[in-house]
């Protein structure tokens, strides 16, 4: 006989998804959400941590930032009492919003590292809207000519309300130009960045860089590498490993707490040139 006291047993399950064009100007938390109300209209019996503000137990290895997409993003879900993987799969598919589309899961071990520690780097492909003949012949290329050229790329965040500077350029490993789309009327750039806690190479800033956010259609992630897939390793041991000491300001600033909430201005990163919005800030002013 079960004692009723005893923990029902868990299960955490690796969900591999697409965050499509219909959903890519929703923010992290907003996905979040989305994530937790789809598992809860399945009737699936998603665990939730203790605490005054229980939250399920829903990991992603990498947010993306707003107007991105993702073809294979992963999540990791803790359900408890278990359930049939097919059951699973069946009642969520069921009930995911247009836009996202689930193309796998896998049960993996409950102890198994966060799936943020795990990512190691990504693939991207950055779409940029053009007219034929309003980018002139060359000009993308010879901007990623003369990114490859400099040892440096200085770009500015923000990271828990407070300011800091970061070099770019070790952290991405392959940029180049794909050709152009005269029927969808894109320019296709592929774009291999490092992605380590701490250290990881933003699309975003890229496009920042190279002067192309005013043509920026898409930035789509087309795969994260994983420390844990020897595929995976093999691929990225081709490339050096690099620290956030590596990229870090040498000589930062005296740290200066920014006030949060209403009244805080905006932050520029550092050359953007005035007036003109970062890829991420037009995102915003679509949705809007």
């Amino acid at each position: 006989m079960s004692n009723p006291n005893e923990p029902l047993p868990r299960q955490r399950v690796r969900l591999t998804y697409e965050k499509g064009e219909a959903i890519k100007f929703i923010g992290h938390q907003d996905e979040f959400r989305l994530w937790e109300r789809t598992l809860r209209r399945a009737d699936l019996p998603l665990l939730y941590k203790q605490g005054f503000n229980p939250q399920p137990h829903i990991q992603f290895a990498a947010p993306l930032g707003l107007g991105m997409t993702g073809r294979a993003e992963q999540i990791d879900v803790t359900f408890s009492p278990p359930v049939p993987l097919d059951e699973l799969a069946g009642r969520i598919r069921e009930k995911l919003p247009p836009g996202a589309l689930l193309h796998g899961l896998a049960e993996v071990e409950l102890k198994t590292k966060a799936l943020q520690g795990l990512t190691i780097g990504a693939d991207y492909t950055i779409l940029l809207f053009a007219e034929p003949g309003e980018i002139p012949d060359g000009l993308i290329q010879s901007r990623i000519d003369a990114f490859w050229a400099k040892s440096e790329a200085w770009r500015q965040r923000e990271r828990g309300g407070e300011a800091y500077r970061y070099n770019l350029r070790p952290l991405i490993f392959v940029l180049r130009y794909e050709g152009y789309d005269p029927a969808a009327e894109e320019h296709r750039i592929f774009l291999r960045v490092q992605q380590r806690p701490g250290a990881t190479g933003r699309p975003d800033e890229v496009v920042d860089v190279l002067g192309l956010d005013d043509f920026a259609r898409t930035l789509r992630r087309e795969r994260i590498y994983f420390e844990d897939r020897a595929e995976d390793v093999a691929l990225m041991a081709a490339y050096p490993l690099i620290s956030q000491a590596e990229v870090a300001d040498p000589d930062p600033p005296p740290k200066v707490r920014r006030r949060k909430g209403r009244g805080r201005k905006p932050h520029k990163q550092s050359g953007e040139a005035p007036g003109r919005k970062s890829f991420a800030d037009k995102a915003a002013d679509e949705f809007v």
